[in-house]
């Protein structure tokens, strides 16, 4: 007799849903950080679905996670486009990353509790767990839920909003980061490991200039980055310069 929806059954069904989503998600990406696929492009299901060899149903998932991410821009009833991003807009957050995340960090860890101290120390294992497994996406899952807590650590609350602002801004250029830098893991984890042992000393200073030296080797990579796909795609058609180059948040 047969048995539908037996637990083990539906357990590798969705397994391999969530393996074919994230290697959709990757391969995406990767053609957009190589200049193939270009910004603005619009990227259908069934299009994206044929050339990968795959159904549409990890496809519609993994545009839902790049868009989560700013990689993407859904609209409802027009699809989805590969996102404008803008080096100078990308240089312009940055200045104001500089000007309020550090300030943030090291009120942050001047004024750490016993609590906000456990919950940093379980992220960042998680994060050395991510690197160890060469998992990315687990890692930046585990930084984003670093950085948030520093920022609401911070005891100036108009601060803290602001800061928070210009972090969530800079979501969307994190995917390139990650998947535009061939070492990324374990660089990321160093410069990260200085930062949580700044924090985790309650060293104001010390946890300041590691914020600083994050952001700018963030904005240094993702100039880089950007560079390329503009110099890219200004080389494939003239014409593209037309149709992608609205800024960015």
């Amino acid at each position: 007799m047969s048995m539908p929806g037996a637990p083990g059954a539906a357990a590798g069904e969705t397994l391999r849903h969530d393996s074919l989503a994230r290697g959709a998600a990757d391969w995406i990406a990767a053609h957009i950080i190589s200049g193939d696929i270009k910004p603005g492009e619009k990227l259908t299901e069934i299009s994206l679905a044929e050339r990968m060899g795959i159904s549409r149903s990890p496809v519609r998932e993994a545009l839902h996670a790049l868009s989560r991410d700013g990689l993407i821009t859904v609209e409802p009833r027009r699809g989805a486009r590969v996102s404008s991003l803008d080096a100078r807009d990308a240089a312009d957050l940055y200045a104001c990353r500089l000007l309020l995340e550090p300030p943030c960090t090291a009120l942050a860890a001047a004024a750490l509790t016993d609590a906000t101290a456990a919950t940093l120390e379980n992220t960042f294992q998680r994060m050395a767990a991510a690197v160890a497994a060469r998992d990315s996406m687990e890692y930046v899952d585990a930084l984003k839920d670093y950085n948030w807590t520093v920022l609401a650590a911070c005891p100036n609350r108009i601060l803290s909003d602001y800061a928070q602002g210009s972090w969530r801004s800079a979501l969307r250029y994190w995917d390139l980061l990650v998947r535009g830098s061939g070492n990324y893991l374990a660089e990321s984890l160093v410069r990260n490991e200085n930062l949580h042992a700044a924090i985790r000393a309650r060293a104001a200073e010390e946890a300041k200039q590691a914020a600083v030296d994050i952001l700018e080797h963030g904005r240094d990579a993702m100039l880089r980055i950007l560079g390329h796909l503009s110099a890219d795609k200004h080389a494939d058609s003239p014409t593209d310069a037309l149709s992608g180059e609205s800024g960015a948040a």
